[in-house]
């Protein structure tokens, strides 16, 4: 089994967002970027696969910061890794990036796709299906457990309230891993120096395969809404200051102010 596994690097969302000069984007330049988490359960069940089976692993990753998490996948137990690259960048989308990974996976001869089942910048979860419909493999999303079963594989779909599916599933096919089977595993500092010698390969991208259907014309920060007021700590001010606030919006019980 040959499994090509996603990895996306997403802004953290600890920094403070700023928007590009153009207005369509935002401004990457000084943003710390980290891995997906949802594609870093991908990458675990990659590994445990591999594990299970004796599959092989390709990592891809596609972002500033890729060369970084690239050499963690190695660390973990990733035979290749690939960083994605495209030649327009203002205007990356899931179906781009489909059209990246599938291109890859046919030219890898994989078997099996995993990808987060989505992430910050593709909250509905549109990579895997792209991905399965470019390819035309099978393809199911919310995975929280892969088995391989025979020449094929049981995948268990999370549906919520407590209720799960199981699928047999053959090969080729396409998964969106919600989890892992096990939770991401730790990475010492001598694996990851040892791993930092890994050759990362490289792949671009010139054509998506899809026609642009829809671009980004405008980003706008969310408008500010009203301030707050400190009170401070003294108690007789503060009720003070708080009857004043009651009464100049017309809140007082004895109705004689107005707004």
């Amino acid at each position: 089994m040959n499994i090509l596994v996603v990895l996306r690097m997403i802004p953290d969302s600890a920094g403070e967002l700023q928007l590009a000069e153009d207005g369509r984007g935002i401004d990457r330049e000084w943003l710390d970027f980290q891995l997906n988490d949802f594609d870093d359960h991908a990458l675990e069940e990659a590994i445990l696969l591999k594990e299970a089976s004796g599959a092989t692993v390709t990592a891809v990753a596609l972002g500033e910061g890729a060369n970084r998490v690239l050499q963690m996948a190695a660390a973990r137990g990733a035979d290749e890794v690939i960083a994605l690259q495209t030649k327009d960048d203002a205007m990356i989308s899931s179906r781009t990036i489909a059209a990246t990974i599938a291109a890859t996976a046919r030219a890898k001869s994989a078997d099996l796709v995993l990808c987060g089942v989505q992430s910050t910048e593709d909250v509905f979860g549109q990579l895997a299906p792209y991905v399965g419909a470019l390819l035309d493999w099978p393809h199911v999303s919310g995975t929280n457990r892969v088995l391989p079963d025979g020449a094929g594989l049981r995948v268990t779909q999370e549906r919520g309230a407590g209720v799960a599916v199981t699928y047999e599933m053959a090969l080729p096919a396409v998964l969106g891993v919600q989890t892992a089977s096990k939770a991401p595993r730790y990475v010492s500092g001598s694996k990851l120096r040892e791993a930092s010698k890994t050759p990362i390969g490289r792949a671009t991208l010139e054509s998506s395969g899809f026609e642009r259907s829809a671009e980004i014309r405008e980003l706008r920060l969310p408008a500010q809404g009203g301030s707050g007021e400190d009170l401070g700590n003294d108690a007789e001010n503060v009720a003070d200051r708080l009857v004043t606030i009651l009464a100049v919006n017309g809140l007082t019980a004895n109705g004689l102010a107005r707004k």
